[in-house]
């Protein structure tokens, strides 16, 4: 068995599999000759274990070796039963991988790869593996995704890296001058506690201040004009000096909610006034196609996180009028059809992400969600929050209004992973009371028969390019326990 891990190659990995049929043989020799043609030293049994060799020994060095970095499990029906039997062959490999799945601190050595699923669509994986993620090669027609994800996993090479890590937001340091709107939110924040029968003008005061800020930090309109500042780069740092103010707003949405629900109106109209800086005003005379792509990015933060704060108080009412209001839109171009316009408006994408995407070379999945990723690990509302927030906004018009377009982007959905399990709003939606409440303000009263299949029906794998699979929207929305308890 040394001999065998001394080979060349820097990645050596041990495939584990069921003799199932010839067919099944055939390709798993196949994707070992692949491998091996793409720099994988691969330990197969009808290439390594030679007549006179222990099995069981060929089978225990395989997987304990740590020479050998990678374990692939091939999955089908049978080896899932004989597994589970400890029958065979597989089922002495299974006695080895147990432990070693369970006790070692690297777990990273080992990936199932499922080549044969259910009726139902559920993958044949054997009970030790438990419910960790796979590497899904039961679709012909996405075999070569499979395969690259693989290969990357194998070479410790994933598509995507976590960003650098970047400096505290400004707000939260005692050393920085407070920002230009402190006054007057301190003003409305004491005013919606004490239950100030001036709220509402407290309200209107913050917001006109709030407004005046996010046009005042837009980048220069000469920006992009000189090389000094890549005009992406411009449009981050705005969106960064942008992003404080908009804490400020979802903190009042907080003390609002908690107190003087009566003010709701007046903090839409807040959130209105947000939407209006995404486009020129009508007396603007020049303008860049990035002057207002950073408050693109920050009313799509502004709007998700006053959804998120809702959800984490329960102010499932205040929800429904939220996004059934409908927003006033002073259209610069006059052609647009409607003067107002739905809570989508607030999910317009910042073309100039694209450009950035290109000149850092960093193929980003999603920068909008890179940047709600980085800004809202601390403090209200919570990143868990806002994702949960972003999947409700995305399924709100295919559930209620089928066959109408989808023009929520769930941004921040790309950090939920494959098999996400359900989010708190749709998690408790497994109580069929609670389940006829949310339907009824949110969702048009449908059933949860139809809730489920409108939510099934919603492909993620189409959101994000190169992110196959995507999350599951049906595992986040809960849709199996969807209403199971009275």
């Amino acid at each position: 068995m040394s001999d065998v891990v001394e080979e060349n190659g820097e990645q050596k990995a041990f495939i584990s599999y069921a003799w199932s049929s010839p067919e099944h043989k055939t390709w798993v020799r196949r994707l070992a000759e692949r491998l091996t043609e793409d720099g994988v030293f691969v330990i197969l049994d009808e290439w390594d274990l030679k007549p006179g060799h222990d099995p069981i020994y060929f089978m225990e060095q395989s997987i304990t070796n740590p020479a050998v970095t990678k374990v692939l499990i091939v999955c089908d029906r049978l080896y899932k039963e004989k597994a589970d039997g400890r029958a065979g062959g597989v089922g002495t490999e299974t006695q080895i991988l147990s432990p070693e799945i369970y006790r070692k601190a690297d777990q990273s050595k080992y990936a199932a790869l499922v080549t044969e699923v259910d009726d139902a669509g559920n993958a044949y994986v054997p009970t030790f593996y438990g419910g960790r993620i796979f590497i899904d090669f039961s679709k012909p027609e996405r075999e070569e995704d499979a395969y690259e994800e693989l290969t990357r996993w194998i070479n410790d090479a994933p598509l995507h890296t976590r960003p650098k890590l970047g400096k505290k937001p400004a707000y939260l340091s005692e050393d920085e001058a407070p920002l230009a709107t402190q006054s007057r939110f301190r003003r409305a924040k004491e005013g919606l506690e004490r239950g100030s029968a001036n709220a509402s003008g407290l309200i209107r005061d913050f917001g006109e201040g709030l407004i005046e800020q996010l046009v005042a930090l837009r980048p220069p309109q000469s920006q992009g004009q000189n090389n000094a500042v890549p005009i992406d780069e411009a449009v981050v740092i705005a969106a960064d000096a942008m992003r404080p103010y908009i804490r400020q707003l979802h903190e009042l949405t907080k003390v609002l909610v908690r107190g003087a629900v009566a003010a709701f109106d007046d903090l839409i109209a807040v959130l209105e006034q947000v939407l209006s800086t995404t486009d020129r005003s009508p007396k603007a005379t020049s303008w860049t196609p990035a002057t207002y792509d950073a408050n693109k990015i920050i009313a799509y933060e502004a709007f998700l996180g006053v959804v998120a704060v809702l959800l984490a108080e329960k102010q499932i009412d205040l929800i429904a009028r939220l996004l059934d209001h409908a927003y006033y839109y002073d259209d610069p171009n006059g052609n647009r059809g409607r003067s107002t316009k739905d809570f989508e408006e607030f999910a317009q994408y910042a073309d100039v992400l694209q450009y950035r995407n290109q000149r850092l070379s960093e193929n980003r999945a999603d920068w909008q969600a890179d940047f709600v990723n980085e800004h809202y690990q601390v403090g209200l509302p919570s990143f868990a929050r806002m994702m949960e927030a972003d999947l409700l906004l995305f399924i709100k018009r295919p559930v209620s209004e089928p066959g109408r377009y989808i023009s929520w982007f769930p941004h921040t959905l790309v950090y939920a992973g494959r098999w996400g399990t359900a989010m708190e709003l749709f998690a408790r939606m497994e109580s069929k009371q609670f389940f006829d409440t949310i339907s009824g303000k949110l969702f048009g009263s449908v059933t949860p028969e139809v809730f489920k299949e409108r939510v099934i029906g919603l492909n993620s794998e189409r959101l994000w390019r190169g992110i196959y699979p995507g999350p599951s929207i049906g595992s986040l929305a809960g849709v199996e326990q969807i209403a199971v308890r009275a």
